[in-house]
């Protein structure tokens, strides 16, 4: 269901950009191996989490629909150790070249076992050339960040700040680098203000929803409140999105029941919307278009801001200037998949493709 909640006197055009993390990077991959002797160890529990990372990383760019019958097909086995864990047809060497760079932490070594904590982070165009030599579309951007406010209701009423497991779970969790990228909003020290209170929060008030959007630089909020009845847990609430001109929306989601802990409830809410995302971005056309676009602006900001959505715009193969005034620019834009889906990276970035009556298609700020 979706509905108009509120229309406020606020122009939220000059919002500044909350920046999220890129989706090629897998953070908390824990690796584990024991062997003969220390190398032995460390080099097998190293191959096990580069596999580990890649397979996370493909499961969170593609659909399960579009990997099957591929290499790419995440099969379920038992591992070695009895647990049921996700398979990948690709050639170690394949997952070598993928990988950009490593970062560990954590380490423990024995004479015979390893264990640590990996980031990896992946390059784009290896990715992209695994993906394209398999057939499988995949999505290569991120949605804009959503602020989290996790209401909990307990036994003394709801709580946003403070005793809440529900905010917890969140924090103790990295979801930057998602296709949907979730910010946890903190209280920047416990004799600060509250920007909004757990009773603001689901009454779903127009003012304090708003004066948080500010603080964070961030259009879109989700509401969510979760609670134990009955030994149930359960999930639910709001998806608000403040337009430039102030105007509040706002879809419900869930109700749904949380099997397992409150951590794995905000993994479900993620997975959620970026299977969501994926739906709507996946680019399954690979054929180049170009396009012809007059880009509108007031001033060298504005400028810079548009070139840059345009550039970053991972749709966009090249954007070339054709032509440059004081208020507008001229340029060619090649591109992927479908114009709806250029049409709706370039929102996601602050920036309106629409068609105008004289000049043709204009990119310009949202407004």
């Amino acid at each position: 269901m979706r509905f108009i909640l509120a229309a406020l006197c606020l122009s939220l055009a000059c919002l500044p950009a909350a920046r999220a993390d890129d989706p090629y990077t897998i953070t908390g991959v824990a690796i584990d191996a024991t062997a003969d002797n220390a190398l032995q160890a460390q080099t097998a529990a190293m191959r096990r989490g580069q596999a580990a990372a890649v397979r996370r990383l493909i499961e969170r760019l593609t659909l399960a629909e579009d990997r099957a019958g591929t290499a790419l097909e995440l099969e379920a086995h038992m591992s070695e150790t009895g647990e049921m864990v996700s398979g990948l047809g690709l050639d170690p060497a394949i997952i070598a070249e993928m990988i950009a760079g490593l970062e560990i932490s954590d380490e423990q070594r024995s004479a015979t076992r390893y264990l640590a904590q990996l980031e990896v982070t992946f390059d784009p165009r290896a990715v992209r050339r695994v993906m394209a030599a398999y057939g499988v579309p995949y999505v290569e951007s991120q949605s804009r960040p959503l602020l989290v406010l996790p209401v909990f209701e307990g036994e003394t009423g709801f709580s946003l700040w403070e005793n809440n497991p529900w905010r917890a779970a969140w924090s103790g969790q990295e979801f930057g680098h998602s296709l949907t990228p979730v910010i946890v909003p903190s209280r920047r020290g416990n004799s600060a203000p509250v920007p909004i209170t757990a009773r603001q929060a689901l009454q779903l008030d127009p003012e304090a929803l708003t004066n948080t959007a500010l603080m964070y630089g961030i259009n879109r909020i989700v509401v969510l409140r979760a609670g134990e009845r009955d030994g149930v847990r359960r999930l639910g609430g709001y998806l608000v999105e403040i337009d430039p001109s102030g105007e509040i929306l706002t879809d419900t989601w869930g109700p749904e029941v949380v099997y397992g802990g409150w951590s794995d409830a905000a993994q479900m809410f993620v997975t959620d919307r970026e299977d969501d995302w994926k739906r709507r971005s996946v680019v399954r056309d690979l054929e180049t278009r170009s396009l012809r676009v007059t880009v509108l602006y007031g001033g060298l900001a504005e400028w810079h801001s548009l070139q840059e959505a345009l550039s970053r715009a991972s749709l966009v193969e090249s954007a070339q200037l054709d032509a440059l005034s004081r208020d507008g620019a001229r340029m060619t834009v090649d591109y992927r998949g479908a114009f709806e889906q250029l049409v709706s990276e370039l929102a996601e970035r602050g920036a309106t493709l629409e068609e105008h009556p004289r000049l043709g298609w204009v990119v310009l700020s949202a407004r």
